[in-house]
């Protein structure tokens, strides 16, 4: 009698310094994978140890000094490539867990048995701060599919999680049955690291020191594209019983898994490093200095980091922020324009 497999079921994850939250993650993770393969970057906090925890695992070493999201997604799918077999990639941060529904839905039967040229777009749901809490999606991620043998797409920051399959013919699927819960702000302290490291890796890789235009056009994009405020209250909607009951009753508290004892990130000693190399006036522009922060790295540094801003760049960044919530309306994008040519 002839027999059918299914594809093997591959997260791609890759990690530096996230032992606040591996724990939740790969307990939850290792009931549906076959496999984690886990690029991990000279992680130093505990990270490398708690794998040893997971049979599921596979860790490989990411030796890369600076961040590079193609170089890591190659070291992963090289690593899962070894794996016999039809094997179905699904890429997710290290804060990113399936509501527990997932085993019982519709949309989950199409991914358990995809079959080549597959891909499916996943949809997050960011989980407040307060645990209780949640802001639905307004968009789709294509972060799944069965792999043919096609490579990630290039760049170094915001790419592709898994390109469009190449080598096969694709159907695309929209899951909608499920979420994948986006959990950073549940460690906001790190969260706000994480975005100002990413304003500052963006600016040191622009060449535009010398376009006083391009600099504040880009300052304004990244404020727009990277300032959300944290606050509870913008999560109105209250968690669902089915994004953790299935959990609860296999005993696995979410929750009370993560650990949140970490001082400072390696993201906040990569922007002190990069105003010592740049000077931190080249970063002036940017809404990133505030006191508690600017603390903090002075604190990690061993010597005082100053706000470097003058008082109209403080006064841009005080309208960009109350302007926030309208950025998409078309008064405040004419504003945002005009000041992109008229402040240098």
């Amino acid at each position: 009698m002839k027999t059918t497999t299914k594809p093997k079921l591959i997260c791609l994850t890759p990690v530096r310094n996230e032992a606040w939250i591996l724990d939740a993650f790969l307990t939850a993770t290792s009931l549906w994978a076959d496999h984690i393969i886990i690029a991990d970057q000279n992680s130093t906090d505990g990270s490398r140890e708690i794998y040893k925890k997971y049979q599921k695992v596979i860790m490989v070493d990411n030796v890369q000094a600076e961040y590079d999201e193609n170089s890591r997604m190659r070291l992963m799918y090289a690593e899962a490539r070894k794996i016999e077999g039809e094997k179905i990639f699904i890429a997710l941060d290290a804060d990113e867990i399936f509501t527990s529904n997932y085993a019982q839905t519709s949309d989950w039967q199409k991914i358990v048995n995809a079959k080549a040229g597959d891909i499916f777009n996943f949809q997050w749901v960011w989980i407040g701060s307060d645990q209780k809490h949640c802001k639905y999606p307004d968009g789709l991620y294509q972060w799944a599919f069965f792999d043919d043998g096609s490579e990630p797409e290039p760049g170094k920051l915001h790419v592709a999680r898994v390109p469009w399959p190449k080598k096969s013919t694709p159907r695309e699927f929209f899951v909608k049955d499920f979420f994948i819960m986006h959990l950073p702000l549940l460690n906001p302290k790190r969260e706000k690291s994480k975005r100002y490291y990413y304003q500052c890796f963006i600016v040191q890789n622009c060449d535009y020191s010398r376009n006083a235009e391009k600099q504040m056009d880009n300052a304004i994009k990244l404020h727009r594209g990277y300032y959300n405020s944290i606050e509870t209250e913008l999560f109105t909607d209250k968690i669902p019983d089915y994004f953790t009951d299935e959990y609860q009753k296999q005993g696995i508290d979410i929750f009370a898994l993560l650990k949140f004892n970490e001082s400072y990130t390696w993201q906040d000693e990569k922007v002190i490093e990069y105003f010592e190399k740049y000077g931190i006036k080249f970063f002036q522009k940017l809404d990133i200095f505030e006191k508690e922060y600017l603390a903090n790295l002075s604190k990690i540094a061993g010597k005082p980091i100053k706000d470097p801003r003058n008082f109209l760049y403080k006064l841009l960044h005080f309208y960009l922020r109350n302007t926030q919530k309208y950025k998409n309306t078309f008064f405040i994008r004419a504003i945002d324009k005009f000041l992109k040519k008229t402040i240098k």
